[in-house]
């Protein structure tokens, strides 16, 4: 299983969370932040063959506009 490192956009502590697959990119999921347990949204994308991730809260804009 592959991971990538995320930041909470409350706490702003970096953590590990699973990748999807590339197949299953473009993808919004709910998260809980594993060190403060604040809800939040990570957005995985895929660029260049690589899938990346962008967290943001649950009253921000989506990091894709």
């Amino acid at each position: 299983m592959h991971t990538i490192p995320v930041i909470c956009p409350s706490c702003f502590e970096e953590f590990e969370v699973p990748s999807p697959a590339p197949s299953e990119t473009p993808c919004d999921v709910d998260y809980d932040c594993e060190v403060c347990c604040r809800p939040m949204r990570i957005y995985f994308d895929l660029e260049d063959d690589v899938v990346t991730a962008a967290a943001y809260g649950l009253n921000d804009g989506s990091p894709w506009g």
